[in-house]
């Protein structure tokens, strides 16, 4: 084969080209592949609320029934994750749609489309809250699978050779797959809930009411998912024999592969997911300051607001200014709890309304944005 495309690709030897990193080698590895480690920190924490909140002591000053702790225990992680990093990466997709205005004068339609979903969830939250968390739950595993389909996308424009329709395609595949065959078996095992919620799922499909149909769903899904990893083994191997693997590229898929594949196992289904979300939410913040900073350097960005917190050495004023946005969120669901009596809400549906208001646009926005994978290529 041609030494040149060996050179550029990568070989046997470990050196991988400084050209197929996104921006360097040690960026991606802290923000996009080894930064799959933040996923045990929801995990972790849970276990030590609930281990603390297991100790009388702990417990009364508290005023946590033994009976709750499980629930003070997820609310917590659920609370801190949002607070400071959920929260401001959702926060951070606004510096490049609502809050930029080069991005409002030519996507006015596009913004003012996404504006209706917080009066849809506000209903829903009311009138079907069950519904709400099931649609909710769907759109966010998607949306987290589509931004790793993302940065493989921009990988894939790293390298110097095309990737093939079929090529990509496998690629989705298996990346998409690999959540859903412990995920399917539960839910056809009737035992998928986030906290106190059950997910909905028709029970006509569960393995309870018809053996057959239950089996063939959850095997069928397995089929789905082994086939395509299979394939995906198969042809890393080959490109890694040839001196064409693409390092990079391949790291963080197989880190995704094995995560998606066993988030769903733990008993928690909400803790666990906080932890797919915590490295997601990380991988984000990075992009989007990256993006932004590429944007000022290749163009500009017209807007003071966000051009001042998109330089060089700014990174903290921009993580700063997210999280302060989660502070006015955090006030908002507050303000709720408050009144959550006079409203007859429960604390999860104070808590929902609120953050999946503003959540649910961040992922409306973000199937725009995950389509510009230049935006990303300096």
């Amino acid at each position: 084969m041609n030494s040149t495309y060996s050179v550029a690709i990568g070989s046997r030897s470990g050196e991988v080209p400084e050209n197929l990193w996104l921006n360097n080698r040690t960026w991606d590895l802290t923000f996009i592949s080894l930064s799959a480690v933040l996923v045990l920190l929801p995990f972790g924490a849970y276990e030590i609320f609930k281990y603390l909140l297991s100790i009388d002591t702990i417990r009364t000053t508290f005023g946590v029934t033994p009976s709750d702790v499980l629930d003070v225990s997820r609310n917590t992680v659920n609370g801190l994750i949002a607070l400071f990093i959920g929260g401001p990466h959702m926060y951070s997709t606004y510096t490049r749609t609502f809050l930029d205005g080069d991005f409002r004068k030519h996507h006015i339609v596009f913004l003012l489309g996404s504006l209706v979903l917080p009066f849809f969830v506000v209903y829903l939250g009311v009138v079907n809250f069950q519904l709400l968390i099931t649609l909710f739950f769907f759109w966010a595993s998607v949306h987290i699978l589509h931004q790793m389909a993302y940065i493989i996308d921009c990988y894939n424009k790293k390298n110097t050779k095309p990737i093939s329709l079929p090529s990509r395609i496998l690629d989705y595949a298996v990346v998409f797959s690999s959540l859903y065959p412990i995920g399917v078996w539960r839910m056809v095992n009737d035992d998928f809930s986030i906290g106190q919620n059950k997910i909905m799922f028709p029970e006509a499909l569960t393995i309870q009411n018809d053996p057959n149909l239950g089996w063939g769903i959850f095997l069928f899904v397995v089929l789905i998912f082994g086939v395509s990893l299979t394939l995906w083994l198969a042809r890393t191997y080959r490109e890694y024999t040839r001196g064409e693997l693409h390092t990079p590229k391949a790291l963080l898929m197989g880190l995704t592969i094995v995560v998606s594949f066993f988030i769903p196992a733990y008993h928690e289904l909400d803790v666990a997911f906080q932890g797919f979300n915590t490295w997601h939410s990380f991988q984000y913040l990075g992009l989007t300051f990256y993006i932004n900073r590429l944007r000022q350097q290749k163009e500009g960005i017209s807007t003071p607001l966000i051009r001042n917190m998109s330089l060089e050495g700014k990174t903290w004023k921009f993580y700063f200014f997210n999280v302060g946005c989660a502070l006015g969120a955090v006030g908002m669901i507050a303000l709720l709890l408050v009144n959550r009596h006079a409203l007859g809400f429960s604390f999860d549906q104070c808590y929902y309304v609120v953050v999946l208001s503003f959540l649910l646009m961040h992922y409306y926005h973000d199937h725009l944005l995950f389509t510009k994978t230049d935006a990303i290529l300096a």
